[in-house]
């Protein structure tokens, strides 16, 4: 009878002890400074902040390697993710925070050698744009494609006349193409989200993420986060928004 009675004490002392945490997988594009593969940077510092007590694995590669380990399953958060983004497919959630704010999207050119005015201009020219970002949207289907791996290899192709314009971000020129070329806006500034999968798991820790970015935007610690990117991604808009909802 003692060993039944221990036997079951046993039991109830293993069933209180504290489990093991819940494994989350966090998939994002290596953008320098802001998702690192060691798990750095200020978008992984502040989905570590929003999801603390939870046991965190980073995957920080290619886009299309993060896309595709979410679509998946096998992530349960993508990090900067375009909301008309139709290539992810599955049923997703998005909070109601940003995560940050993405620069235009711009159409990169040599004035010397080619005329754009507005999009149609497309038609009758070569142009390229990164391979793992659908910025095809922009483009008229008329238009050549040629699709890049390497930003600074196409900038290089785009001074040597091999293609005629290059679709991407002011922040990739160089001081000395920003003078070289001249740009054709296509999309405004666009927010950029971590979005989660729409099922139980991921709706808990989408509120999650939620009430934490609040705390984090009402103590001040958000804005020491992002440092010199805080003004850039106009979070105060999102709140100010809220006080007018109420």
């Amino acid at each position: 009878m003692r060993f039944i009675v221990y036997i079951i004490c046993l039991i109830s002392l293993l069933g209180a002890l504290p489990t093991k945490a819940e494994q989350i997988t966090v998939a994002a594009a290596h953008w320098r400074e802001f998702s690192e593969p060691g798990g750095e940077g200020v978008y992984l510092e502040l989905v570590k902040q929003t999801l603390a007590g939870k046991q965190l694995k980073f995957d920080v590669g290619s886009y299309a390697r993060a896309k595709r380990l979410f679509k998946n399953h096998k992530a349960d958060v993508l990090v900067g993710v375009y909301k008309n983004d139709k290539t992810l497919l599955g049923d997703v959630t998005y909070p109601k925070y940003h995560l940050d704010m993405e620069f235009p999207i711009i159409a990169i050119y040599n004035p010397r050698t080619t005329k754009l005015r507005h999009s149609e201009d497309f038609k009758d020219l070569t142009v390229g744009w990164f391979e793992e970002y659908a910025y095809n949207r922009y483009v008229p289907e008329h238009a050549q494609s040629y699709r890049f791996t390497d930003i600074h290899k196409a900038l290089m192709l785009l001074e040597s006349g091999k293609v005629d314009v290059v679709v991407d971000h002011i922040y990739n020129l160089s001081e000395r193409q920003k003078l070289m070329f001249e740009t054709l806006e296509l999309q405004g500034k666009t927010p950029i989200w971590l979005v989660f999968h729409d099922n139980e798991r991921g709706r808990l820790l989408k509120n999650q993420f939620e009430l934490a970015f609040e705390q984090l935007y009402h103590s001040k610690a958000l804005a020491e986060l992002f440092g010199e990117h805080y003004e850039h991604a106009n979070f105060p808009s999102l709140f100010l928004n809220k006080q007018h909802e109420k």
